[in-house]
């Protein structure tokens, strides 16, 4: 049976294009791997997938047949998939890989907010090992508040999706050094919510809340194993790879905080 990695994340955050180098990377390690386009309105993908929704639904034509815009058509288009998923299924078993990358639209209240998104997935996955690998671009690192709010929508995806979730900074070779030393330190109880009440940039009433979040992120566990990734680094890919498989392995019983940033090969 195959295993799931679900990619999602804000749009530009680079998800298609790591689909496509970490399918590679995977590969050169020997696995098996199918590369699934789950996103009805792309015009381009920097790979070849090897199942596509596209042949069965696009944005484009509802669009042209509903009298939607694009936000609309695409809503409907993912909803719609849900008549295709014993197909695209299928397509997968004849492939018959080991694992799974499912890239995903850009649009995250298809995942965070509405149910169309989650019960395709789930009818997809079914009770196969699935993991989602939430991309948080690293212009969001910039300041602490910007780094509080992305964190807050990965952990909505997670409670939606229900899966265990590894957190990525895609494009980590946009990077300053220091911003390095600071995603390290995240999964340090409460460093995040003291890099915010420092922060004198912040309104007050902002500022509370951005530390009101923060706090309950830490509580819930969810800010261990940040992992800083860039297609450019095949090291980054590499270790990309084994917290996944561990992740995998371990199933419902991974737990964010378990897993620290920079040593996976202790777990």
């Amino acid at each position: 049976m195959p295993r799931f990695i679900v990619m999602v994340g804000p749009a530009g955050s680079g998800k298609s294009t790591l689909t496509g180098e970490l399918a590679r990377v995977m590969e050169d390690y020997g696995a098996t791997v199918a590369r699934v386009n789950f996103d009805p309105a792309a015009e381009v993908v920097p790979y070849e997938a090897d199942v596509d929704v596209r042949d069965y639904v696009t944005a484009s034509e509802i669009m042209e047949k509903e009298g939607l815009g694009p936000n609309g058509a695409l809503v409907v288009a993912v909803d719609s998939l849900i008549s295709y998923v014993s197909d695209i299924r299928g397509r997968i078993d004849e492939i018959d890989p080991d694992y799974v990358i499912l890239d995903t639209p850009g649009q995250l209240e298809l995942f965070a907010y509405r149910a169309g998104g989650p019960l395709v997935l789930e009818a997809l996955v079914l009770d196969n090992q699935a993991a989602t690998v939430f991309l948080a671009d690293a212009i969001f690192m910039e300041n602490p508040a910007s780094m509080v709010s992305i964190f807050t929508l990965a952990s909505s995806v997670a409670v939606r999706l229900k899966r265990p979730q590894v957190n990525v900074i895609s494009r980590s070779d946009l990077l300053a050094q220091e911003a390095y030393e600071v995603i390290e330190r995240i999964p340090e109880d409460g460093f995040l919510t003291g890099l915010v009440e420092a922060d004198e940039r912040l309104p007050g009433d902002l500022r509370m809340l951005s530390q009101l979040l923060s706090d309950a992120l830490y509580q819930a566990g969810f800010l261990g194993g940040l992992i800083p990734v860039s297609v450019k680094d095949p090291d980054s890919l590499a270790m990309l790879y084994a917290r996944l498989q561990q992740v995998l392995a371990a199933g419902d019983d991974y737990a964010f905080y378990d897993l620290k940033y920079g040593q996976p090969d202790e777990y």
